[in-house]
């Protein structure tokens, strides 16, 4: 006798038997996803806000594509994008899947705030979310996925078990340069791969770029093919790339683009009446989208609709063998507020009218962050036959009739101090007169205290108004570093002897400003007693060096708040001044790095820089009162020791 018995499933077996759909990403998501409270628009996901996600989420479950870069803007859904292809996998394909972010705290961030919230905010995912399989580190799902969440910077977490799909974020973050014994961040990534065939691995990378030498913009360059979503003019219907103007076109050649008819075509870019002096009211009446081919004006909605009307575009003629895909999106597209023309005009201009030393950085963060290009440092000067432009015609030890008040910085070391003195007019504009090297206390003191400094085509003399004196250093005396040293006789000397004293500290990181002013401190590093104590100021040596570089490049071409060099300035001090470039550094961050040994004449001119800056405390030059000319007769004369220096 038979007996016939019914086979009951469990759900989690049953979602982990069913067959894929065939639907690409892009249909997926929209199908399936849906946003939650903490998304900028919630329901059920569209890609008509980000038509051009589209085909770039596509091609990440594609088996004739092994990599896809995406270079994109802050602020433009970049995030969202990155959650559908989890979701899809988790959901139709069931991987591995490897995600890594920047540090620690974001991937922490991104595991519970972004991917968590998806799978308990879409219907169709709920059945997977387990809440004791989802943590901060992995998830599980009862259907078979597995995503693991990693931190660039630790080797253990990305380079701990094989991985079908590796996910990169924000790859141009200082976690993923961060330098160890073994390869870098991405190589390790990679890796996890390594195990699967062609076409099943993915690897994906997004970011939004830095420096021509940072990872997306080396991904973006080295791939087999670049896409841009070209858009069609309103007028003429001429297919284009959105770009700010043909200053920002990275990867393209005399400001011209490919068209989809295979011929080259000119760019055109974002106008307004009034340039950098544009009031308000003519940013947002006039501002538009210029076609590069007929000249045509888009508004903003314009702009808008033909963004939806989009279609990717190659740079170059495909051969049809490219496994490496790399798009490049600027927030022109955006279809949000962030992407209106005038709003984007408004920041543009309000760049140019901060001060000259926040500038730069300003400008850094408009053409990473919106623009989507790589950062070209301007301020930088490093040829030697530059520099020499910077000189004016005033011999070393005068001061300008011009000038206000004289600053100098100190930097200590072992054997001997090196000094710069600039003087200030009130504008800002400075010159330097005075550099060289110091043997002895004795020599500080007489420098800072006892110098006069002939004033040019008068009877007036000039003594230091205000000075830096570094207290870093190495150890000196078996019972003292030269930090200690420094630090007593800063006790003896900050005060009352005519010109004030500070003692400083370059900081190990920049933070915002110029300076930061410490608490102060009762005990020297040995743990000696300083009764009364003393207060140290960190400077921004990061920052100030952006400054001092600028101000030297307004020398040469006469522009404001110029930092002149005197007449006899010779190649020793070009060389100190010339001795750090801007670099990514160890940390993954755009920072000043050393090239040369000696860079005490540049660390002296930043530290006069800032003592003349409003920051400094009691102000800056432009509060120093007016001169009151004595005759020469009635003054000392200026007092020269036996120092080297110009």
């Amino acid at each position: 006798m038979t007996v016939s018995r019914e086979h009951k499933w469990f759900p989690e077996e049953l979602a982990s038997a069913k067959p894929p759909e065939n639907l690409t990403i892009s249909q997926w998501a929209c199908r399936y996803r849906e946003l939650g409270k903490l998304s900028a628009i919630t329901g059920l996901y569209s890609l008509e806000m980000t038509p051009f996600f589209g085909p770039i989420m596509d091609r990440c479950a594609s088996p004739d594509i092994d990599q896809q870069a995406t270079c994109k803007p802050a602020q433009i859904g970049g995030t969202v994008f990155l959650e559908n292809i989890v979701g899809y996998y988790t959901h139709q394909d069931p991987s591995s899947i490897m995600f890594v972010l920047a540090d620690e705290d974001t991937a922490e961030f991104v595991s519970t705030e972004k991917i968590a919230p998806m799978f308990r905010d879409s219907a169709a995912l709920t059945h997977l979310y387990n809440p004791y399989k989802f943590n901060r580190a992995i998830i599980d799902t009862p259907n078979g996925g597995h995503i693991d969440f990693g931190w660039a910077s630790s080797v253990a977490k990305i380079a701990s078990r094989p991985e079908r799909i590796v996910i990169g974020d924000e790859v141009d973050k200082p976690g993923y340069y961060k330098k160890s014994k073994e390869a870098s961040a991405l190589s390790l990534i990679r890796e996890r791969t390594e195990s699967y065939p062609r076409g099943y691995f993915k690897h994906i990378w997004t970011s939004t770029p830095t420096i021509e030498t940072g990872n997306i913009i080396v991904l973006l360059d080295t791939s087999d093919l670049i896409l841009d979503w070209h858009c069609p003019c309103p007028k003429c219907g001429q297919y284009q790339p959105l770009r700010w103007s043909g200053e920002h076109c990275h990867g393209f050649k005399n400001g011209e683009y490919r068209g989809d008819d295979g011929l080259m075509h000119p760019f055109g870019g974002v106008v307004w009446e009034g340039g950098r002096e544009a009031t308000l009211s003519q940013i947002r009446e006039t501002a538009r989208y210029k076609c590069g081919e007929c000249g045509a004006l888009w508004t903003t909605e314009e702009k808008n609709e033909a963004v939806r009307q989009g279609r990717e575009v190659p740079r170059t003629k495909p051969t049809g063998d490219e496994r490496k895909i790399g798009n490049h999106i600027n927030r022109i597209y955006s279809l949000f507020d962030s992407g209106n023309l005038a709003i984007l005009v408004e920041k543009w201009v309000a760049i140019f009218r901060q001060p000259a030393e926040r500038k730069q950085k300003e400008l850094q963060g408009f053409v990473n962050s919106a623009l989507a290009e790589p950062f070209k440092q301007v301020i930088q000067v490093t040829d030697e036959s530059d520099l020499m432009q910077a000189k004016c015609s005033l011999p070393a030890q005068t001061v300008p009739q011009e000038a206000v008040a004289l600053t100098c910085y100190v930097d200590v070391q072992k054997y001997g101090f090196w000094f710069c003195v600039r003087a200030f007019a009130r504008d800002h504009t400075s010159w330097n007169i005075h550099y060289g090297h110091l043997i002895t206390w004795d020599d500080v003191e007489n420098l800072l205290f006892d110098t006069f400094y002939p004033v040019q085509d008068s009877d007036r003399t000039m003594k230091i108004w205000r000075a830096g004196v570094d207290t870093g250093g190495t150890k000196k005396y078996e019972d003292m570093s030269m930090t200690e040293e420094t630090y007593w006789w800063l006790r003896e000397n900050a005060t009352g002897r005519g010109c004030r004293v500070w003692g400083t500290k370059g900081a190990s990181s920049p933070f915002p400003g110029k300076i930061r002013i410490g608490k102060p401190m009762d005990k020297t590093p040995s743990g000696k007693p300083m009764p009364g104590g003393l207060q140290i100021i960190q400077l921004n040596t990061n920052d100030l060096k952006d400054a001092f570089h600028y101000r030297l490049r307004q020398a040469i071409e006469g522009g404001p708040q110029a930092a002149y060099l005197h007449g006899d300035t010779d190649e020793s001090y070009i060389k100190q001044i010339t001795a750090e470039e801007k670099q990514i550094n160890e940390k993954g961050a755009v920072a000043w790095v050393s090239i040369r040994d000696d860079n005490h004449y540049l660390d002296c001119e930043c530290g006069c820089i800032v003592l003349a800056s409003q920051e400094w405390i009691g102000g800056g030059v432009d509060l120093v009162p007016v001169y009151d000319e004595t005759p020469k007769s009635q003054t000392r004369p200026v007092r020269r020791s036996n120092w080297m220096g110009r």
